[in-house]
């Protein structure tokens, strides 16, 4: 054979196989391309197609093309009913887990995640808060993961109020209603107004429980319950005689004008909005919100302002406030179900937390600049004070994101992390946030907080817990509007015990009995 044909022959086969190879990268990359829709629910929604953090992802998983769905906050209990009712839920989606988490189970739209998380999830088990993985649990199965941050809360307090007005700090139910007096009608912001009130809620006397469980009883934050042990057994606060007498309180002070009157109707937002206006003097939320708030107030102008923490008020039957465990977490339809926990575990990591150069916490933004080694500097509670473009970088930060339930608070976050420098920067980081005001808020809450013994759902929720859940609202509702409290308490309980409330009492008995 001449050597032309042999060159020709081993040509043709190089050119050959450069072919089928080219033809099998091809085939494998379009078997391997992948869209995720990914649902979070913000309060507000940022440049996140240009965020630090979505350029991170991308450039992990180039085959991966993310479909960001966010659903407003405000719109939840709208529009979530809704999806779920659709059937087309999104590969990664947050919500309510304790509302909501027994419906998708029934309804096959969420995928366990036990092995998948084995597999692919070391990241977000090993990093995941102490006891924060049972959240998301159902009937001996994983199906959600929950969200890492805190979510404690705390009484608070405007003390320049007090202080101008030349009142104490109150401690009883009855001397939380004199200054709540004070701050209605003496005129406390000295605009020679009568537009201030002593405290404000939001719809379905919501965000208040420090003033239930001066009554020994307590909604639980969101309403999604709160249950504790009476007589060896558990038992719904919802249903306890004492709850109508707390019911009864608030609907006292909003017949005195004492309470904003639009608190029956007011979202989360609105509500919030109303203290950043210095119109509220009373506030019941975490302690991790109060720099923002005396921070906004003082660029409003209040110059002394300085809303502060306390001890809940002492009521006839004790004191407390509630701490939530963390109802909120992240589900994922049976559809690429390895990918999602794969990039969801990714954000868990080192590897992402230096790519997206820190901007991982939905609360503490990192600074533009990286520090000298490289690493993501946080501001200390000085710096963010005394910037006046800090809640501009924040919102930047906070919205320019989807929520992982990545938390810079939460100790264990770096657990899986190579280097263990790095680590303990990270928290050390975390702790340079708080102020004072925080750090006090924090120390009340872990006094006062309590926490409901039903951690979490029964089978019986999933067939009763969101009618009795707007029963229970539409009830609250109409005692402190002013509606005949006896009728109304009557008819709430009628409904309860013929609508699955002593079933679902008789299965968290089984399925968490009382110790």
């Amino acid at each position: 054979m001449k050597k032309s044909t042999v060159v020709c022959i081993l040509f043709g086969c190089f050119l050959l196989l450069s072919v089928s190879a080219a033809f099998a990268t091809d085939s494998q990359e379009t078997k391997q391309k992948i869209t995720l829709r990914w649902a979070d629910i913000p309060e507000a929604i940022g440049d996140l197609e240009n965020s630090l953090w979505l350029k991170a992802l991308k450039a992990k998983f180039p085959e991966v093309e993310f479909r960001l769905e966010p659903i407003m906050y405000s719109d939840i209990e709208e529009k979530f009913p809704l999806l779920m009712a659709s059937g087309d839920m999104p590969d990664i989606f947050q919500t309510n887990a304790q509302i909501y988490m027994l419906q998708l189970v029934a309804s096959n739209l969420i995928a366990p995640l036990d092995d998948v998380l084995a597999k692919y999830g070391k990241d977000i088990v090993g990093n995941m808060r102490d006891g924060y993985l049972k959240f998301g649990q159902y009937s001996g199965k994983q199906y959600a993961i929950p969200n890492s941050y805190s979510l404690e809360y705390t009484q608070m307090i405007r003390m320049d109020w007090l202080e101008k007005l030349g009142l104490k700090v109150p401690v009883t139910m009855e001397e939380f209603r004199e200054v709540a007096r004070a701050f209605t009608f003496q005129d406390p912001d000295g605009n020679g107004k009568q537009d201030t009130y002593g405290t404000a809620f939001c719809q379905n006397v919501n965000l208040i429980d420090s003033f239930f469980h001066a009554y020994r009883v307590a909604q639980g934050h969101d309403q999604i319950g709160m249950w504790r042990i009476r007589h060896g057994k558990q038992t719904n606060d919802w249903v306890q005689p004492e709850m109508k007498e707390a019911l009864l309180n608030i609907a006292s002070w909003y017949k005195e004008g004492l309470i904003d009157p639009e608190s029956l109707t007011y979202d989360r937002n609105k509500w919030f909005n109303k203290y950043l206006q210095n119109k509220i003097g009373m506030w019941y939320d975490q302690p991790r919100r109060l720099a923002e708030m005396n921070r906004a107030l003082k660029k409003a102008g209040v110059k002394n302002a300085k809303m502060w923490p306390i001890d809940p008020p002492k009521g006839p039957y004790g004191q407390g406030t509630t701490d939530e465990g963390q109802p909120w977490a992240l589900f994922f339809a049976n559809r690429n179900v390895n990918k999602a926990i794969e990039v969801l575990n990714y954000t868990y990591t080192q590897e992402f937390f230096l790519a997206a150069k820190g901007q991982n916490d939905y609360a503490c933004p990192p600074k533009a600049k990286l520090g000298p080694n490289g690493w993501p500097v946080y501001y200390t509670f000085d710096e963010a004070n005394n910037d006046p473009n800090f809640d501009a970088r924040r919102k930047e930060v906070q919205y320019g994101k989807i929520g992982t339930g990545w938390s810079i608070e939460n100790p264990n976050m770096t657990t899986t992390w190579p280097n263990r420098k790095l680590a303990k920067y990270v928290y050390q980081q975390f702790l340079n946030t708080l102020g004072p005001a925080q750090i006090v808020g924090n120390q009340l809450a872990d006094i006062w907080a309590l926490t409901s013994t039903k951690t979490v759902p029964v089978p019986a929720d999933s067939k009763y817990f969101v009618n009795l859940q707007t029963a229970f609202r539409e009830m609250c509702n109409k005692i402190v509007s002013g509606n005949d409290a006896d009728q109304v308490w009557n008819d709430w309980i009628t409904f309860y015990n013929a609508n699955g409330g002593p079933e679902i009492e008789k299965q968290v008995n089984e399925f968490i009995p009382a110790k």
